[in-house]
């Protein structure tokens, strides 16, 4: 193992390992076992399967070979530890075998000696979100199942790992319940989780008896309206514990997009203590790539000071609670865009250890305990959530969604069941895609990893009202290169085609597995990472998205949204259309959580910079990936404009073959009162079209097409606010041609 020294200050580690792994590491946990060494477990994937890997220091400061403690599964989900006994029991989650795969749990006292592997939970209910903590004597293991109205916390509390009760409902039955967090605190097991329900987001949380019974579950924050979870459990030696979790919203403040982390210590009749006071330096404006403070890890020193560590956007933190207060928030890593992952934390001695993965490995460093009296807190205070809307136009209706965004998954922020719950209760949206880079900046998306994207994609789905698509960022090297393309499976055939695999690596070989296997690709923020015209498959890349957080990506030079800069004359939307491509708009956010997008972005919201808006046949994802297949879809800059463009009765995204003169038709109803109409042909040439405050409908005639030729229209909408529509092209052509991508214009 790789060992770093250094200075000795609350933000410099003493000490840094990066732990050597023949495959690819991620999702790394730590325990310290009673002898006082740290053991470090984490998924290991070789290319082909998963297997859970443990090892753990030595008397001389560095760590044992790394060792297996399970077969090679196709897939593993979670994984936990918890110090017990004479070493660590391990809990992970395997797919792969019917037979015996599922949650599994097995006690390691060393490479040499470790018990039988038990099966806890089978994998037929889907479990998910594991965790686990032990104290004296006693362990709690919790983790989520599926059930037909989305998820439960389910869970054993025991002091035998070896006689097992039978697993018991933890949670109440709310349409979700996620994430759960563990601890026990003088003797008393504890579990926390985020509850979710159309009215927003909170955290719950109950404790157990002697003899394992549940208590009342008590509401750790009672407010509605916005997004509280990923939360974190430490024991308190007041009794009770210290329940800590990321937040969307402040006191008395809209919900943004920066999450904050807040705390309070819970007591067993419910009553929760603040700290006197609060977190300092909170900035829900930020501008700048590093943003907020999310992902809470905590542990309680036996003086009673907290130790939180967390992430910034783009940083590792740490900031303590002490008797006299807040230390300061400092940065322990370097600073520097990459994907981290969720950190994990746990004390012993004078020492404290963190782990995660980062872009050179799994990392653990070791940073010191300054210790203080204990800390101390005074009592707590109590927080509207907007509900879904629809929109229709000539009785048809409209599928608003913002279908690129970035999570934790890769370098956003937050959790992908946030983005659901934000899409659906705070924005109104009826469909939403989370589509994380599947390799970027040393991370790569592992079998499990991509299991447990799509099964939170799965939960949250909603046939009839609100739909969840799989999909992921293939991110090829800018222009000349292929650039970047959000891949949207087909959801019988959810496959996952790496840039890393070599018979993906080249961008005609990537289009020719989507292909085969019906996926939609589509390329974005043409203007200044490329268009690849080259490679086009209009079969396959049937939509460029046309807007982001990244600006608009029209043409050069374009109004009223302009681009981030650094633009590649030539790759615009418009020079492909003009080159003979056929596409249809959509338009994502590509948003990572942070206001403004760290600058580059033209409002402070970045998820509300790009919507695609889709007209299908049924509220399904079967419905909206067909109409996106036939083009049958529009962008706008982030309102929800409702918009209708046809010719000769023929919607957009259709190619139509008139014999004469044809009919078209353009409706519009705005969000804000129209600034300008038109219509964009071949060249961008622009017929005005006439409007009313925020509405149209016009009807108008177009020339037929030149023979052998093409000619494409759209329709672009400017609002007196900024915001912009353009509804997807219509092509008119004089006779059928086979190569209808490279049609001369």
């Amino acid at each position: 193992m790789n060992r770093e020294d250094t200075a000795n200050t609350l933000f410099v580690p003493r000490h840094t390992w990066r732990l050597p792994h023949a495959g690819y590491g991620t999702h790394p946990e730590i325990a310290v076992d009673a002898q006082g060494r740290p053991w470090i477990a984490w998924i290991e994937w070789n290319g082909e399967a998963e297997s859970v890997m443990l090892c753990h220091a030595q008397p001389d400061g560095e760590f044992c070979a790394p060792f297996a403690i399970c077969e090679r599964a196709e897939a593993i989900l979670s994984l936990a530890i918890m110090p017990w006994q004479d070493g660590v029991a391990a809990a992970w989650i395997a797919l792969g075998d019917p037979e015996r795969d599922g949650l599994m749990l097995r006690q390691v006292s060393s490479a040499q000696r470790m018990g039988p592997a038990r099966l806890v939970q089978p994998a037929r209910r889907y479990p998910m979100g594991l965790t686990m903590a032990s104290g004296d004597g006693r362990f709690i293991l919790a983790w989520t199942v599926r059930e037909p109205r989305g998820r439960q916390v389910e869970g054993i509390v025991g002091s035998d790992i070896a006689a097992l009760p039978r697993p018991a409902l933890f949670s109440e039955r709310r349409i979700f319940n996620l994430r759960p967090a563990v601890a026990v605190s003088e003797g008393v097991p504890w579990v926390a989780w985020q509850s979710m329900s159309p009215s927003g987001s909170r955290i719950l949380a109950r404790h157990f008896d002697a003899a394992g019974q549940p208590g009342d579950i008590l509401a750790v924050t009672r407010a509605q309206g916005g997004i509280d979870a990923m939360c974190s459990l430490a024991p308190c030696r007041e009794g009770g514990v210290w329940v800590a979790w990321h937040t969307d919203k402040g006191a008395g403040a809209s919900p943004t997009l920066v999450r904050w982390i807040d705390l309070v210590r819970l007591e067993q009749d419910g009553i929760c203590h603040r700290p006197k006071a609060d977190m300092p330096g909170i900035d829900r404006d930020a501008r700048g790539e590093d943003q907020g403070f999310e992902f809470p890890a905590i542990a309680t020193a036996p003086s009673g000071r907290l130790v939180i560590i967390g992430r910034g956007s783009q940083s590792l933190r740490r900031q303590d609670l002490t008797a006299d207060g807040w230390t300061p928030r400092g940065q322990v890593d370097a600073p520097g865009w990459q994907c981290r992952s969720r950190y994990k934390v746990a004390l012993h001695g004078d020492a404290v250890w963190v782990v995660g993965r980062e872009r050179k490995g799994i990392v653990l460093r070791e940073l010191p305990l300054t210790e203080s009296a204990e800390t101390t807190a005074t009592p707590s205070i109590g927080f509207a959530w907007r509900q879904e809307v629809g929109t229709t136009i000539l009785g048809r209706r409209l599928l608003f969604g913002d279908i690129h965004q970035h999570t934790v998954n890769s370098d956003g922020t937050g959790t992908d069941a946030e983005v659901y719950l934000r899409a659906r209760y705070r924005y109104g949206d009826e469909l939403v895609a989370v589509a994380d880079h599947e390799s970027f900046l040393g991370k790569q998306t592992t079998p499990g990893e991509w299991a447990r994207i799509r099964a939170t994609a799965d939960d949250f789905y909603e046939p009839g009202a609100f739909v969840t698509l799989y999909a992921y960022e293939w991110t090829g090297i800018m222009h000349p290169g292929p650039g970047h393309k959000v891949i949207y499976p087909a959801p019988t055939q959810p496959l996952l085609f790496s840039r890393d695999d070599p018979r993906y690596a080249a961008s005609h070989d990537l289009l020719a597995a989507c292909r085969e296997h019906g996926a939609l690709a589509f390329p974005h923020h043409v203007g200044w990472s490329g268009a690849d015209m080259d490679s086009h498959d209009p079969e396959v890349q049937t939509c460029f998205e046309i807007v982001s957080c990244h600006g608009a990506y029209e043409r050069e030079g374009g109004t009223p949204i302009g681009t981030r800069g650094n633009d590649k004359p030539g790759q615009f939307v418009a020079d492909a259309l003009d080159a003979g491509l056929r596409f249809g708009f959509v338009g994502g956010s590509d948003g990572h959580g942070l206001n403004w997008h760290h600058g580059v972005c033209r409002i402070q919201d970045s998820h509300r910079t790009g919507l695609t808006a889709v007209i299908a046949d049924s509220v399904t994802r079967e419905g909206v990936l067909d109409a996106l297949a036939r083009r049958c879809c529009y962008a706008t800059s982030g309102a929800r404009i409702a918009l209708w463009f046809e010719v000769d009765g023929m919607p957009m995204g259709e190619t139509v073959r008139p014999g004469g003169v044809s009919a078209y038709r353009v409706v519009v109803r705005g969000t804000a009162d129209i600034a300008s109409l038109c219509l964009v042909t071949n060249g961008g040439r622009e017929t005005p079209l006439r409007f009313e405050g925020n509405s149209a409908d016009v009807h108008g005639t177009l020339p037929p097409p030149p023979v052998q030729r093409a000619i494409y229209y759209f329709v672009r909408v400017v609002q007196t606010d900024g915001h912009v529509a353009w509804s997807s092209p219509i092509w008119l052509e004089s006779s059928p041609d086979p190569l209808n991508d490279r049609l001369t214009a």
